[in-house]
């Protein structure tokens, strides 16, 4: 790497001050070339909580589709009536399920994105002039991507797409929120209070074993429009890959210090 484990620190720190904590980069995967170039026309297509769930369940495969999509599932596996002073069980083998969901949440139009901060990037050489990262993926997870989200991959600036998500609020008046997923069990104390308070929290939480998403989901606060298209205006810095090519990209940024 070539400079110690604090001046790394020191200079992502100071990456973060110029460009802030908030994703850096984008991607958005397509199974078309005809739906990544609407994404870079502004034209985000956006499906409901509904959609995700029935996807799942009726090709039984899991990844764009997950049956726990905006749904609180607590799993009661076992109750124990016991005697507090000795411990002695009287009652047992009591299980179930609830489920929670909002019926108001199946209308409203969520869009998928995989977002990547300065740390979520993987850092490959580091000096006094400059530093390279490049995406954080494994072989596999590439494969799982390009499998079951498309060919080819949107590469979007973060600070323009966000300035583009400020603009449509302003003209549209339709607030909207755009944050990253929490991923974790279905009985995450955390997760079931999102549920049981009806907080806007619910829509960013999924089950662990998607964390390989990276997901950052943008949630408009309309019901879904009849083509199911969320238009922001065109993104001028979009740039359409094949996905297999993410794994040669490489990000350089150059600095030098001066003495005040």
């Amino acid at each position: 790497m070539g400079i110690s484990k604090k001046d790394q620190e020191y200079l992502i720190s100071a990456l973060e001050k110029c460009y802030g904590t908030r994703p850096v980069i984008y991607l958005k995967f397509c199974s078309e070339m005809k739906h990544a170039e609407d994404v870079c026309e502004g034209k985000l297509y956006a499906n409901t909580p509904v959609w995700f769930r029935n996807k799942e369940i009726e090709s039984g495969e899991r990844g764009q589709g997950d049956k726990h999509e905006l749904m609180s599932v607590i799993e009661f596996q076992e109750a124990i009536v016991s005697d507090q002073e000795t411990g002695n069980i009287l009652m047992d083998g009591l299980q179930g399920t609830l489920k929670i969901r909002y019926e108001s949440d199946d209308k409203i139009p969520m869009v998928c994105f995989v977002g990547l901060t300065f740390r979520d990037l993987k850092m490959i050489c580091v000096n006094e002039n400059r530093m390279e990262f490049v995406f954080p993926f494994s072989d596999d997870e590439y494969n799982t991507m390009e499998k079951k989200f498309g060919k080819y991959c949107v590469v979007i600036d973060g600070n323009e797409f966000e300035q583009m998500l400020s603009k449509y609020w302003r003209k549209y008046g339709f607030d909207f929120m755009f944050d990253s997923v929490k991923y974790c069990i279905n009985n995450s104390l955390d997760r079931m209070q999102a549920f049981n308070e009806g907080i806007k929290e619910r829509f960013f939480y999924k089950d662990s074993d998607l964390s390989y998403q990276r997901e950052f989901r943008l949630v408009v606060d309309c019901e879904i429009p009849d083509d199911h298209y969320i238009r922001i205006g065109k993104v001028s810095s979009a740039t359409i890959l094949n996905s297999e090519k993410l794994k040669t990209i490489k990000f350089t940024f150059y600095y030098s210090s001066h003495r005040i």
